[in-house]
């Protein structure tokens, strides 16, 4: 009789031996958490330039506005449209950094986006065990991490603090604890509570998250009901009224409790305005093939041949492990790109949730590229690909973070900067941008600690509300740019006499450009350039394009 030991080995299967081998390239997963959450702490204070008003203006703005009692609130928290759930999580670190005095400086500024970061991490680690998941391949595995590191789009929007970057690392946390009918790997099979709950606060940060996750509810109950499984149907529909219903109730109290000090049940309300009113019109609507001939393109950038060839052989292949799986993964994709294609008002960013889930069909992609490489010159070949995925995300991610969109951030630096030697100086500067709305960051921006708020404005664009006409309405950067010197004389003398006028005045080239008689009326009323910042080089928004100038009455302090 043989010893056991010797036996386990003469009875291993062929799964336990490609187990053994694949462990050969898997990292342990503390290594790979700590080496992510250096990569994404670096890639959060590198980020220097803007890319949408609502990484500021929707979440640190109402985060500052909780914790400190001022901050700029935009007509969706007026109207109760979003959840303080977001923002909540930004005021709980502002109120950390005030009672520990960190509350000013440097710091102040990039906490939220090192808070981000950690996020990200997640996004990046469930990426690739999630590609495991699926495949059951380690190597897949470990080029779906390279990917998901090396993606300019990753680097340019996963530590910014948009609602939207924090939706696409929580959803793939949901997603690969989510209980797929289908899968062979006996380890993974799910946590419908735990991926119920996650699933739940990304639809409170962003309801059209419920797009995917009843793609997913549906899909589930039908492989129940076709088992005959009823059981767990009930189950199941329990977990969702009790894990959904609870997570409603507990946002709708955090929102009371917060902000609105009233019941407000945000999702009804974001329904009702975004959609049966159709105010998210007034900000722009796209063709049905946005998403295909530019969404997605900006999004994976040059992982699409890698990401429609893995989907290719998923989709012919009938049998293997977890092709089920990897299918429903798939049309998963697909519905979430068809409905978000329906809607009229469409952004890049609205897709990222689906990055992460199709970014391991990439990694199946390069994993079967090398396997068929038998030789140097097809390996020299197969290196130049590699080569030229990290130089183009590389090229993209620096131009994209450190470039592009520059100058509307380093000039709030300045404004911070200014305002501090100033009042210590016993000077009281006030701003007023004259430029399209949000076209900045704002009071989180340029906190200074146990000071009162800086006086600024900013030219506004509210949508029309409830029975104002679309066709006819007119708001007031419209009224601005329709003439800037009387928009700018009416300003003056509807003021207060005890008011005075701004001491600054910050705009866009553009507008000097294309306004003559607007440097006109600056010298008229004793502004002179006092800071230039260089912004970018080509702007969709020709408002938008120049350096952003700053205008004085006074010389900085």
């Amino acid at each position: 009789m043989l010893p056991s030991s010797l036996q386990g080995a003469k009875q291993a299967t062929p799964s336990s031996t490609a187990a053994a081998h694949s462990a050969l390239y898997r990292w342990a997963d503390s290594k790979v958490i700590a080496a992510l959450v250096l990569f994404r702490l670096i890639n959060a204070t590198l980020v220097k330039t803007y890319f949408s008003p609502d990484e500021y203006w929707q979440a640190l703005e109402v985060g500052h506005n909780i914790t400190f009692g001022y901050g700029y609130l935009t007509w969706e928290w007026l109207v109760g449209l979003r959840s303080v759930l977001h923002p909540a999580v930004f005021a709980a670190l502002y109120k950390v950094l005030s009672i520990l005095d960190l509350d000013d400086g440097s710091l102040f500024i990039f906490a939220p986006r090192l808070l981000q970061a950690l996020f990200a991490t997640l996004g990046d680690f469930y990426a690739y065990r999630f590609a495991y998941r699926l495949f059951e391949n380690q190597v897949t595995a470990n080029w779906t991490l390279f990917l998901t590191v090396a993606s300019w789009w990753n680097f340019f929007c996963s530590t910014r603090t948009l609602a939207n970057s924090m939706e696409a690392s929580l959803t793939i946390v949901a997603l690969y604890y989510w209980p797929f009918l289908g899968s062979t790997s006996g380890k993974t099979k799910g946590s419908l509570k735990l991926s119920l709950f996650i699933a739940s606060l990304t639809c409170i940060f962003r309801p059209t998250a419920a797009i995917m996750w009843l793609f997913l509810g549906v899909w589930l109950i039908l492989r129940l009901a076709r088992q005959g499984r009823w059981a767990s149907i009930i189950y199941t529909g329990l977990n969702v009224l009790v894990i959904g219903g609870g997570a409603i109730f507990a946002s709708a109290v955090l929102d009371k409790s917060l902000l609105y000090n009233e019941w407000i049940w945000t999702p009804i309300n974001f329904l009702r305005v975004n959609v049966l009113e159709g105010i998210s019109l007034f900000y722009g609507s796209s063709p049905w093939h946005w998403y295909l001939s530019q969404g997605l393109p900006i999004l994976f950038g040059i992982y699409i041949p890698l990401v429609l060839i893995g989907s290719y052989h998923s989709f012919q292949a009938g049998t293997g492990l977890n092709a089920s799986l990897e299918r429903q993964v798939l049309y998963l994709s697909l519905w979430v790109l068809v409905v978000y294609s329906a809607l009229q008002h469409k952004e890049w960013r609205f897709l990222y949730p689906i990055l992460y889930p199709l970014l391991p069909f990439a990694g199946k992609t390069m994993q079967r590229l090398f396997l068929s490489s038998t030789n140097w010159k097809r390996s020299k070949s197969r290196i130049g690909i590699v080569a030229a995925l990290v130089i183009v995300n590389a090229i993209m991610a620096w131009y994209t973070t450190l470039v592009h969109q520059r100058g509307v951030v380093d000039v709030m630096d300045w404004v911070r900067d200014t305002a501090r030697e100033a009042r210590s100086q016993g000077q009281d500067l006030s701003f007023g941008f004259i430029m399209p709305c949000h076209s900045t960051p704002w009071y989180s921006s340029v906190h200074i600690r146990d000071a009162k708020p800086l006086p600024m404005w900013f030219i506004t664009c509210n949508p029309p509300l409830g029975d104002i006409d679309p066709a006819t309405y007119k708001d007031e950067s419209d009224f601005f740019y329709d003439d800037p010197v009387a928009f700018m004389d009416k300003r003056l003398k509807d003021r207060s006499p005890t008011t005075p006028k701004e001491s600054h005045l910050v705009l866009f080239e553009d507008l000097i450009r294309t306004t003559p008689d607007m440097l006109v009326w600056l010298n008229s009323q004793g502004y002179h350039e006092c800071a230039r910042f260089f912004n970018s080089h080509f702007h969709d928004d020709s408002r938008r394009r120049g350096d952003v100038l700053v205008y004085c009455t006074i010389s900085p302090p």
